[in-house]
């Protein structure tokens, strides 16, 4: 084993005797200008280098990339180092980022540190390759990470890229490790081991007293908290034995869809006395939450114009009042873009569930009394792929259709005529099935709403209805149970195969489409303690959650309907139950934000809301995952850009304060002068002392890669573009001097990292077509955001691969970058130590 002094001695008698004389015919491609810095020492770590797993890699798609076979099955790859800690014995402590380089596909990348031993070939030998000899891995067992992350309902809590974006690492005099995010931007503070000791820390808005710098991938915003909810109930699910993905289902109207028409104006403007801030309809981002593997499956949509607007913003699926303008918008749609609409159907003329979901909402709500037989069959004659439905649990625990707690006097009168009021009204969990139907004393539903001018309850419109229900003694608008529905799609297909209905014109579409239409079953289920209008608390008004999942999934699991039915849900509490006990059945979360206000006069306050919180806590809905309910880019703007987060992170030379530097330029700065700040950070008090210091890229720099001090005044700072393969791209290191508050530092070009001398062939055997090795080495990757100072004379660099991306090195062949540790003697020394 080497000691780091033992491999330098070997180092500098290695350069003390360079000589230039290196076979022309080794270079693959080299500068014209010459080089005087020197590669005196490297290592390389192959790109497809892999750790134990879990499997990793499963948002990236199918086909390989790069050559590179995804995702990874039960590994991680070791990858993408963003910091390194010289252990100073041979071995080295190397940060891996935080994954796959968004948010929306790293959620299976654990964040980890590795340990590396390289054998650096120099001029005398050296067999020039990395050893990886463990890890440790970030995790939150203590729950002090105060959003939802990925592993939310594991004992360990593991981190992962969807969590956070580290970029930079330090070690405090503690033993203690500190790791720069660029999501938050924060702080995070782990245990030599990994464990997070503390929430992490956000940087203040000195420019804006009260605020937090954010990103756009802030977990504290509403903009960016739906995808970090669906990683952690996917993941619950996952380990659970489901291989069935979770479905996000958002009302419309808070998508991020760029059009402020579909803004509602008690949300965009509360009223008055309402308690609640402005809300931003651009909140849920359709291509990233699909991008992050979800269905997006919207609703309530009921004019044609508005679902070919979403259909064009690329949701999956509708759920619709109107069937009927949902069909019609189908086939008026160029799913394609071929100029040929209604790509969204197979070939026997229905509606492809493997491209698009069309939900009949509560059965055809628009057209027939809500959840009623007569409203299904109206679904199914405009063969809606998916009947989307509400329940509730009747004292004898069966699944009832029904969107109330109560059974509405506004939708439903007594068979016998008696009065039937909101006075006397009734909670379906205090009947039973037969006191529900009863034909005499039970419940008829076919009253017609004003709100709804297109609605009939015409029984000559639904014949399928009339004779199911006669089938079974029952009234054609009875409220049928669960079990009634799926006996009654199953009546509808035979009727329209064999029946009555066999010589309609569309009846083999009718007939085809029943026989595999979708269930999309919602428990109706209200978490809130406070009290409803009747007097009784909003949680008691029906059974208890594991009560209602498990009544509808033993109906689904007897119907064999596994494949063909979902549970849906506001109230995700009985959607983790399903999970859990149930992992066959694919859940829905169900988003939306009906306000509740202050004063409950105000028109348009509403119960059913499940993002709003409760007496000012987090809200209940949620099964305990916070939401940071209307904070949003409207009440804190996104100042720190995407990806411009912390990058660099230097350590004073005292150990007491850490020196984070954004990677980009916050929005609002001069774009004449790009300039990025570094924040002083007082470890022992956890604060920011409001110090910081300028930092302006060069004409030629996009952003930077790493940052360190080396004394008390001086670091070393890598600078780039985003080029990579380009001998004539700027990567470069500058030496810098740190001056007076908010002054910029003074920046003394240390390194070209597209320039460095080798004249004895250390970067040589390549692989055939590799650009940037020969007589001199360049580093010409996108990406490079380690630096290392050993002493005056000799820096070591390392690159972030973002494997299987980046090609940089490998140009000709296409294979991806390796992680490359290089060690440079420097021409002339820098300054003062």
């Amino acid at each position: 084993m080497f000691e780091t002094g033992q491999v330098f001695h070997k180092l500098r008698r290695a350069s003390a005797s360079l000589c230039i004389g290196v076979s022309l015919g080794l270079v693959m491609a080299v500068p014209a200008s010459y080089a005087s810095d020197t590669l005196v020492g490297r290592a390389v770590l192959p790109a497809a280098t892999f750790a134990e797993g879990p499997t990793s890699g499963q948002q990236l798609g199918a086909d390989p990339i790069n050559g590179q076979s995804v995702p990874f099955i039960n590994k991680q790859p070791v990858q993408g180092f963003s910091a390194i800690r010289d252990n100073g014995d041979g071995t080295f402590w190397v940060m891996a980022d935080n994954g796959y380089g968004a948010i929306e596909n790293s959620a299976d990348f654990n964040l980890r540190v590795y340990k590396i031993r390289p054998h650096f070939k120099t001029k005398e030998g050296g067999s020039g390759r990395i050893d990886v000899k463990g890890f440790i891995e970030l995790h939150d067992p203590d729950n002090n990470v105060p959003f939802a992350i990925t592993n939310e309902f594991t004992r360990r809590r593991v981190l992962t890229g969807a969590d956070f974006d580290i970029e930079s690492m330090q070690k405090a005099k503690d033993g203690t490790l500190w790791f720069g995010d660029e999501f938050g931007p924060f702080l995070l503070h782990t245990d030599a081991k990994g464990k997070v000791l503390e929430a992490p820390i956000p940087l203040p808005d000195f420019d804006n007293p009260g605020r937090e710098v954010r990103s756009p991938q802030n977990p504290f915003s509403e903009e960016a908290t739906a995808v970090r909810i669906m990683n952690a109930v996917r993941s619950h699910a996952k380990s659970h034995g489901s291989t069935k993905t979770p479905v996000f289902s958002p009302w419309e109207v808070m998508l991020d869809d760029g059009n402020p028409n579909t803004f509602i104006d008690n949300r965009k403007e509360p009223p008055t006395g309402s308690g609640l801030k402005p809300a931003s309809s651009e909140i849920f981002n359709v291509t990233s939450i699909k991008n992050a593997g979800y269905l997006v499956v919207t609703w309530t949509v009921n004019t044609k114009e508005r679902m070919l607007e979403l259909m064009k913003l690329g949701v999956s699926g509708i759920i619709s009042d109107r069937p009927d303008l949902l069909r019609e918008a189908l086939k008026e749609f160029d799913a394609n873009n071929d100029g040929n609409p209604g790509g969204y159907f197979d070939a026997d003329g229905l509606v492809d569930i493997k491209k698009f979901d069309a939900q009949g909402h509560r059965g055809g709500r628009g057209l027939r009394p809500e959840n009623t037989l007569p409203a299904m069959e109206v679904a199914l004659d405009n063969l809606m792929s998916t009947l989307e439905t509400d329940t509730g649990i009747s004292a004898d625990l069966v699944p009832v259709i029904d969107h109330d707690p109560h059974i509405e006097a506004a939708k439903c009168r007594l068979a016998n005529g008696a009065p039937y009021t909101t006075a006397n009204q009734v909670l379906v969990k205090n009947q039973t099935v037969a006191q529900i139907q009863n034909p005499s004393t039970g419940f008829i539903c076919d009253v017609l709403l004003p709100d709804r001018p297109d609605q009939t309850n015409n029984l000559l419109l639904s014949p399928v209805t009339e004779a199911f229900a006669a089938s079974l003694g029952l009234r054609p608008y009875v409220k049928p149970t669960l079990q009634q529905l799926f006996d009654f799609v199953a009546f509808y297909a035979n009727y329209y195969k064999t029946g009555a209905g066999k010589n309609y014109a569309e009846a083999t579409l009718r007939w085809k489409n029943a026989e595999r239409v979708r269930f999309n079953i919602e428990t109706k289920i209200n978490p809130r303690g406070d009290i409803d209008p009747q007097g009784i608390k909003f949680s008691d008004r029906t059974v208890d959650p594991e009560t209602f999942a498990r009544a509808v999934a033993r109906v689904i699991i007897k119907n064999a309907m596994l494949d063909r039915a979902d549970i849906q849900s506001f109230d995700f509490r009985t959607l983790l139950i399903v999970q859990q006990k149930f992992p066959q059945i694919r859940t829905v979360y169900l988003f939306g934000d009906f306000p509740v206000y202050a004063d409950p006069n105000i028109p348009g306050s509403d119960d059913g809301t499940n993002l709003q919180d409760e007496d000012g806590e987090n809200t209940p809905w949620l099964a305990g995952m916070f939401w940071p309910y209307r904070s949003t880019k409207l009440s804190n703007p996104f100042r720190a850009q995407r990806s411009g987060g912390f990058e660099g992170m230097a350590l004073t030379k005292d150990g007491k304060k850490l020196l984070p530097l954004l990677e980009q330029p916050l929005t609002g700065s001069d774009p004449k002068t790009p300039t990025l700040l570094i924040h002083e950070f007082d470890i022992e008090s956890r604060e920011y002392t409001g110090q910081r210091y300028r930092y302006v890229l060069d004409s030629r720099g996009t952003n930077i890669g790493d940052f360190i001090m080396y004394d008390d005044k001086h670091g070393l700072v890598i600078e780039r573009d985003g080029s990579q393969g380009d001998l004539n791209g700027f990567k470069a290191i500058y030496q810098i001097e740190l001056n007076g508050h908010d002054q910029p530092v003074k920046k003394t070009l240390a390194i070209d990292l597209v320039n460095i001398q080798d004249p004895n062939g250390i970067s040589q055997p390549t692989v055939p077509g590799d650009v940037g090795t020969g007589a001199n080495l360049a580093f010409p990757f996108t990406t490079i955001e380690d630096v290392l100072f050993f002493d005056t004379k000799h820096i070591g660099v390392l690159n972030d691969n973002n494997f299987p991306f980046s090609v940089g090195r490998h140009v000709g062949s296409g294979k991806p970058d390796d992680n490359e540790f290089i060690i440079i003697e420097l021409d002339t020394a820098l300054g003062k130590n």
